[in-house]
């Protein structure tokens, strides 16, 4: 059953607007606050930019307008690539899970459309104010080690190779919170991966139920 916070905010009910110069927008119209994962009371502008649609969320509760881009193969029509390129909470809205709920929403049906990758930039550092470097690999964001990383790593860590591995330790994720750095990240969208299991785990330790 949805949790109260989620039913409360992620219904799908925000007013999209898609630029009249687009033919043939391939996302239901009713589907794109999810594939956002957009706050109910949302604006979402969508444009086209060459073989991308870039949408533009704004709502009171964000900083400032938090961005996705979709690309689509130009011959194939295949919805290829999600970069979610911003998304900053204001900080009175941030610790409650609005954030990890985005994310969920956004994953599970970027997933369902058959969209074969979703990235994203995991800004910041331990005693900054950014903390995606942390809170993106919690939510299953994937990326490799380098080798001199994992060097540094607990020798009992030190067969982890990657993102996913360091978060499915039980200390793992303690470690990076004080040790981690920033780097693209990306969601493995097959089903049963290891990005699932993390992010399943999260919600499940949440409380937070789609």
């Amino acid at each position: 059953m949805t949790d109260a916070l989620t039913r409360a905010h992620f219904t799908g009910r925000s007013v999209v607007h898609v630029d009249p110069g687009i033919r043939d927008f391939p996302i239901n119209l009713a589907r794109v606050p999810w594939l956002v994962g957009a706050l109910d009371g949302s604006e979402i502008h969508v444009v086209k930019d060459g073989c991308s649609y870039v949408f533009e969320v704004t709502h009171p509760w964000l900083e400032g307008p938090m961005t996705r881009v979709l690309w689509q193969d130009a011959d194939t029509g295949q919805l290829t690539y999600m970069a979610n390129e911003t998304f900053f909470l204001l900080p009175e809205h941030q610790g409650q899970g609005l954030g990890a709920r985005s994310c969920a929403v956004e994953v599970t049906e970027v997933a369902r459309l058959g969209i074969q990758f979703l990235g994203c930039w995991a800004a910041g550092r331990p005693g900054s104010a950014d903390v995606g470097y942390y809170v993106w690999p919690a939510l299953g964001f994937d990326a490799e080690l380098g080798e001199a990383e994992i060097a540094l790593l607990p020798a009992h860590l030190q067969h982890c190779s990657t993102l996913n591995a360091l978060f499915l330790e039980a200390d793992g994720a303690a470690y990076w919170r004080v040790h981690g750095s920033p780097r693209y990240v990306s969601f493995r969208l097959e089903q049963g991966s290891t990005s699932w299991d993390i992010l399943n785990a999260y919600l499940q330790e949440n409380g937070i139920e789609l």
